[in-house]
């Protein structure tokens, strides 16, 4: 670290020393004003201080001039892509179109989609060949829409998305130097190195709850525990938290009361919203987010609709084909304006949502979406009784499976479950994916659990446009 940015460094810190924000305490203030930022030089990630910055000012832009700076990336990644990425430039060929060409939004249609299928057939020609490897990192999604894709997000682009995160993260409540409350689709393993050790020391921890296994008895030792963490936000699956609020409920057992709970990764049912909020007495904050682009969108404290992440992302509702107008529903289509190394065009998520008007009564011009609708991943009762978030197979086995191509979990009866698999046939499924599956079935849901098969060619939407990733009829009466 060169002694000017140890002198920056310090001086946030001699700053925070002399705020008196009643609402955090000095070790809090600590942590956001000198070991983060420290912690953020030291791997290199101190763009992401610059970015957040930027954001915390820019989000009370007009919309029109949100639009405009969206507009001036959105042009220069296209151009950037066709010279510098393979597989735009044979796609932008083929489809006749040239990024000079597009003058206006309309103009994008003539740009071809960008499908996961593609994204997992094409990784390496649609990387940038020129950019520094040692820059960027590979990544890949949960597999909660049933696709897993492998990616790269170059080290510039995930500083952004580190601080539009913490700039969402606000609205809810939470900040930098707080503890959190995770419920979420696995464990996280303690700290074994020295490294990952003394930060783990200093560094305020998150409270996780593993939503591979639900029962009764493990929803009250985790809310007794938040009662003694106290975070002042927890973050988790949305049909997770309605089901700890559904067994806090129905046993009478007093709910931690947390500032706010933000729910992601799955489609918030309404009635879930309203139980959760019951039961733990605060507002929940609802967030559209994936994998490749990180937060999509987010609740403010007005809760009236989301507002997108609109400096780091050009997002599209298309419906057959054309932009969706204010109100109808559509297709959600994102285009990634930061990630020179790997960008994605015209991203097809599988989500659908349609476009509000007006301006949030929140002072915020960034644009809002609203009536969203996509992943849906329901329980699967294991072999002991217990519960099992279908998250888990997305992350635990559809993720780690590319081969697979697309997978739906199904379960009618007791001790049997189906995988309805995109491959087409019996024949393209490997002894190894056979393998893989039978011996993560038998870690999340038990030994005993048969399993069968069912090939097709795509498995679609529900007509609500939900996709269903896993689904149960004999919950009933577990929940």
């Amino acid at each position: 670290m060169t002694s000017l940015n140890f002198s920056c460094v310090l001086r946030n810190f001699c700053h925070a020393l002399s705020l008196s924000i009643a609402s955090m305490s000095f070790y809090q203030q600590f942590v956001k004003h000198f070991l983060h930022p420290l912690d953020l030089y030291r791997s290199r990630g101190y763009a992401q201080i610059g970015y957040l910055r930027e954001f915390e000012k820019s989000q009370f832009y007009a919309q029109e001039q949100l639009k405009e700076i969206a507009w001036d990336r959105l042009v220069r990644i296209l151009e950037h892509a066709y010279q510098k990425i393979p597989y735009y430039r044979s796609s932008m060929d083929q489809a006749g179109v040239h990024p000079g060409d597009i003058k206006s939004e309309s103009d994008l249609l003539a740009i071809p989609l960008l499908e996961k299928t593609a994204v997992q057939k094409n990784l390496d020609s649609l990387v940038n060949p020129d950019f520094p490897k040692h820059l960027m990192s590979i990544n890949q999604t949960g597999g909660s829409t049933g696709t897993p894709v492998k990616f790269y997000v170059d080290k510039d682009c995930y500083c952004s998305r580190s601080a539009a995160t913490v700039r969402h993260d606000r609205w809810a409540g939470y900040d930098i130097g707080f503890p959190k409350g995770v419920v979420w689709a696995r464990e996280f393993p303690a700290p074994t190195s020295l490294k990952s050790q003394v930060r783990s020391f200093f560094f305020p921890r998150s409270l996780f709850y593993n939503t591979g296994t639900i029962s009764d008895d493990s929803v009250f030792r985790y809310n007794e525990q938040l009662k003694r963490f106290r975070p002042p936000v927890i973050v988790a699956y949305a049909s997770a938290m309605g089901l700890l609020a559904s067994v806090l409920k129905k046993h009478g057992v007093k709910a931690y009361q947390p500032k706010g709970i933000i729910t992601s990764s799955e489609t918030l049912e309404p009635e879930n919203r309203l139980l959760i909020e019951e039961v733990f007495g605060c507002k929940v904050f609802n967030r559209l987010g994936c994998s490749e682009f990180s937060v999509i969108a987010s609740e403010c404290e007005r809760h009236d609709g989301l507002h997108i992440m609109q400096e780091g992302l050009y997002i599209e509702i298309v419906k057959q084909g054309k932009h969706a107008a204010p109100g109808e529903l559509g297709e959600l289509v994102i285009t990634d304006l930061r990630n020179v190394a790997m960008p994605l065009i015209r991203y097809r998520i599988k989500d659908t949502a349609t476009w509000m008007t007006g301006t949030c009564s929140c002072g915020r011009g960034l644009a809002r979406i609203t009536n969203i609708a996509g992943r849906v991943a329901g329980f699967l009762v294991a072999a002991d009784g217990s519960l099992c978030s279908g998250i888990v197979f997305a992350t635990t086995v559809i993720a780690h499976r590319p081969s697979l191509k697309q997978v739906q979990i199904l379960q009618t009866e007791r001790g049997r479950i189906t995988f309805k698999i995109a491959c087409g046939s019996e024949e393209n499924l490997t002894e190894e994916d056979r393998n893989y599956l039978r011996e993560h079935t038998s870690l999340n849901l038990g030994k005993e659990m048969a399993i069968d098969y069912e090939f097709v060619d795509h498995i679609p939407h529900e007509p609500s446009g939900k996709y269903l990733l896993s689904k149960s009829t004999i919950t009933g009466g577990f929940i």
